[in-house]
């Protein structure tokens, strides 16, 4: 719950129970044997008779009237200010004012007969919490201390309970369990100022000071009332005036030296944003100099950094040309892989559909290849495949033409816009290529012969690469059952499922 929001809370109960309060007062008076003179009936006072009663009206009016007088004119200082602060000290030396009228002179309150109803626990305990209220929003309790915040809402939201209570006691019962309360408010913001000397905070000695001498004197008067029968307010009225001006000097210096302190770090900040303004003005101009001095310097610094970028994207595009072939590329033959081939068949498919143009596949088996491992050695094998390798790269005359090892001695020719036609005659010059020279592997040579299949994708509805795939393979098959080493074509007319190759 914010600050203002609890501050409006406690003024509603407050005022709610002041006017439970005054319209019960009769009923309270009328079952009590006093009479609404005031409270200094309770302690005693001298009578109007005696010879000290006029001097002590003459002090305690001054301390009345300096009450009141200190209540409106801070009270004009809000309106003034809209400060918190102000409205809340006003307030207390409003109540304070109404308590000293109780407590010392029932003179006053026969001329002020509203007086005469109000409850003295009620007012003394209301002060109170105003008291607690200003402490709690002059050093932003919340903000600063925020374990001692919560004990602090506790212990008001206690004193609101106590004020509900206390309109129901008898008058003595109640005013005494109230100067209790009251010696207790003291010692607690005695502590708590004790507490912000020790985090040396602004302020913290005079608040110190100010609640010290409160519980000082809130003890005194409750020791010699209690165990001492002793009226310090008919006995000492010089020492109850003494205390309230100091207390109240005391609470106007703490308020002054906080708008002086407001004032001084609002100066500070000010000047700090002027030397910012002057720093950042001075840099500016700094600046200025440096790039009108240092312009061709910049300039150079430029070029030689935009060179080194250059290289380094040069080097980069390089890496990256690297790595791609070697994710691409078959690490053996040097063609590429059947990665590439699954990718690239799909974009020349798609490219064919598009252009309205022939797309041929050739699919490549070496005959009898698990031979030439058996006999001569994998190390053997992997040289044919080599040896076929290079063939199929000095066949293949367009950029366009694709060769990949689609696995074991398997190979795919990829051949854009190349008819049935085509990829047949370039499929037969290959198998005689291979046919009119041996493989050379240390002393020995080896005889190769390969079998193709050939299948092209003519706009077909609804082909796809793998129907141009399954046609080749089945055409490969073909060759194979037809006794190797030749090249056999297969038209795509429909969905043509895949054929196994007999790699012997």
């Amino acid at each position: 719950m914010s600050n203002k929001k609890l501050f409006i809370i406690v003024s509603m109960l407050l005022t709610s129970l002041l006017i439970i309060h005054l319209l019960n007062s009769n009923n309270v008076y009328e079952n009590s044997s006093l009479e609404p003179v005031g409270y200094s009936l309770l302690l005693d006072t001298p009578k109007a008779g005696d010879n000290n009663h006029n001097k002590n009206q003459f002090i305690d009016g001054l301390a009345i009237g300096g009450a009141f007088a200190l209540s409106i004119s801070l009270f004009f200082f809000y309106f003034a200010h809209r400060s918190k602060v102000t409205l809340l000290l006003s307030s207390y030396f409003l109540l304070r004012a109404i308590l000293l009228t109780l407590l010392l002179n029932s003179a006053f309150i026969s001329e002020l007969s509203f007086l005469a109803g109000l409850n003295f626990p009620f007012i003394l305990i209301t002060s109170d919490l105003v008291l607690f209220w200003f402490s709690y929003v002059l050093f932003d309790i919340d903000k600063h201390f925020p374990r001692l915040s919560k004990n602090l809402r506790l212990f008001i939201y206690g004193i609101l309970g106590y004020l509900s209570i206390s309109l129901f006691l008898d008058i003595r019962t109640s005013f005494y369990i109230s100067l209790i309360l009251d010696l207790f408010t003291a010692f607690v913001l005695a502590l708590f100022g004790f507490l912000l000397v020790k985090k040396s905070e602004r302020l913290a000695i005079l608040f110190f000071s100010l609640f010290f001498i409160q519980f000082i004197f809130a003890s005194g008067n409750f020791i010699s009332l209690i165990w001492l029968n002793i009226n310090l307010f008919s006995d000492f009225p010089y020492l109850v005036s003494l205390s309230f001006w100091l207390s109240g000097f005391l609470s106007i210096f703490i308020l002054s030296r906080g708008y002086y302190y407001q004032i001084e770090d609002k100066q500070l900040a000010q000047q700090q944003v002027l030397e910012n303004i002057i720093t950042s003005k001075r840099s500016q101009e700094e600046l200025l100099v440096l790039k009108e001095e240092d312009q061709e310097q910049l300039e150079s610094r430029v070029q030689e950094r935009t060179l080194e970028l250059n290289i380094a994207l040069q080097e980069l595009e390089h890496a990256n040309k690297e790595l791609a072939e070697k994710t691409t590329l078959d690490a053996l033959t040097g063609l590429y892989n059947r990665r590439h081939y699954d990718q690239k068949m799909i974009a020349e498919h798609r490219r064919s559909r598009r252009n309205l143009t022939p797309l041929s596949l050739v699919m490549i088996d070496i005959d009898h290849f698990k031979n030439v491992n058996d006999t001569h050695g994998h190390l053997a094998g992997d040289q044919c495949l080599v040896w076929l390798a290079t063939k199929i790269k000095e066949c293949l005359g367009r950029g366009t033409d694709i060769g990949c090892r689609y696995g074991g001695e398997e190979f795919c020719l990829i051949l854009p816009e190349t008819d049935t036609l085509g990829a047949m005659a370039l499929a037969e010059e290959l198998r005689l290529a291979v046919c009119a020279q041996a493989v050379k592997f240390q002393d020995l040579d080896i005889e190769l012969t390969i079998s193709c299949g050939v299948s092209t994708y003519q706009q077909e509805t609804k082909a796809l690469p793998e129907h141009l795939f399954s046609a080749a393979d089945k055409a490969l098959y073909t060759a194979k059952n037809n006794g190797r080493n030749q090249v056999q074509q297969q038209q795509l007319t429909e969905v043509i499922p895949p054929q196994g190759i007999n790699n012997e």
